[in-house]
Formats: C-alpha cells, sequence, structure tokens
C-alpha cells in the first residue's frame, strides 16, 4: 500500500513538474530592447546583479517587438547603434531559443550594417527556428511612441508578422481570465475597446444600447 502510494505521488509530482516547465524562454542579449510581447508589456524573468534576464513565453505561436542597440567601442568610448523597430512571430513548445545576433568591428560598420542587420533564432538542439519577421513601420516623426499600439495596428493589417492579437494576448492572462475562450472577433473587439480614449468607449456604450 505504502509503495502504491509513493509511486501515486511521484507520477503526480512527475505531472506537475512537466505541466510547470511547459513554457518557452528566451535569454536576453544585453543589445536586445524588448518592447511588446503578444500586445502586452512583456513578462521577463530578472537575472539579478550579474546574471541574464530571460522573456518568458507560453507554448505555441508568440510575437515580439524588439530594437537591435550593440554597444561598438570608439576610441575608447562604448557606442551605442540603434536598429528599427521589428515585429517578429515564431513557434516553440517547452524550448529555449537563443538570438543569433551581428557582431561589429567598429562603430562605422556598425552603423552602415545595422539598418539592414541579418539576425535569426536557434532552439536548444542549435537548430533554426522559423522566423517572420520585418520592420514595425511608423508614419512620420514619433515622439513617445505608443508601441502596443502600433503593434495592434499592425495586426489588424495582417502583415507577414501579424497575430490574433486577442487569442493569443488571452493566454498570457491569469488562470481565472481564461475560463472562456474568446473568438477572434470577440478577442479582436476587446483589443479595440482597451486602445479607445474615454470619450470613444462612452459614445460606443451608447451605440451598444441603441442596438438591444
Amino acid at each position: 500500500m505504502t509503495k502504491k502510494l509513493f509511486s501515486a505521488v511521484g507520477c503526480i509530482a512527475l505531472l506537475v513538474s512537466q505541466l510547470v516547465q511547459a513554457e518557452v524562454k528566451v535569454p536576453l542579449p544585453d543589445s536586445i530592447n524588448l518592447l511588446v510581447v503578444n500586445s502586452l508589456k512583456p513578462k521577463i524573468e530578472k537575472g539579478g546583479l550579474f546574471g541574464q534576464n530571460t522573456l518568458v513565453l507560453p507554448d505555441g505561436e508568440n510575437q515580439i517587438v524588439f530594437k537591435f542597440q550593440p554597444s561598438v567601442m570608439e576610441n575608447d568610448t562604448l557606442r551605442k547603434v540603434y536598429s528599427e523597430v521589428i515585429v517578429a512571430k515564431f513557434t516553440a513548445q517547452d524550448d529555449e531559443l537563443t538570438f543569433v545576433l551581428p557582431e561589429y568591428r567598429d562603430l562605422s560598420q556598425a552603423r552602415s550594417e545595422i539598418d539592414d542587420f541579418e539576425w535569426s533564432m536557434v532552439n536548444s538542439q542549435q537548430q533554426p527556428v522559423d522566423v517572420k519577421q520585418e520592420p514595425l513601420s511608423a508614419e512620420g516623426v514619433q515622439l513617445g511612441r505608443n508601441f502596443i499600439e502600433d503593434v495592434m495596428d499592425y495586426n489588424m493589417r495582417g502583415g507577414v508578422a501579424a497575430i490574433t492579437t486577442g487569442a493569443v494576448a488571452a493566454k498570457n492572462l491569469p488562470v481565472q481570465g481564461q475560463m472562456k475562450a474568446d473568438s477572434e472577433n470577440v478577442g479582436q473587439l476587446k483589443a479595440w475597446y482597451l486602445k479607445a480614449n474615454k470619450q470613444e468607449r462612452k459614445d460606443f456604450q451608447v451605440w451598444l444600447i441603441d442596438q438591444q
């Protein structure tokens, strides 16, 4: 009886362990400035004083928005170079992914190549990950740019790295928020409602009441 009990406890512990580990982790190099993940603020595991920060993602399809900001030495001074904002999506399951990024020998090379820099990801087996990516463009000069709004608009337009905003963002919500899965239409409606300002929400509520 005791052996059976220990065996059952062991199986339960193993199952719980597998469920807890069923996530995707992406160690973040210092040169990666992560801006948005699945239309939400990134969830980062802090690495401590000298440790590396790690992005934690749900299994399946995910979208990230980031800037590549490598540091290059020039005349004994460390200088940063900034890429365009990149939006990318990829699919992974219970794995650890690693950024593969270019290195520059000097500031001149970095400045001349940063706009078209080539990057990729590999999994824990050092196999390439299929990544769809392109610049997240914006019209004109924007100060205090809202990257969450920009990527939501991008997803609505359906770019090559677009995701279904409501469905993917819902995976990052607490368990109690996932009691009923939203359809794609409901997810998009919620996303646009959250994006609206106070007056727009009031106008929409008045319109909605008139539809009843």
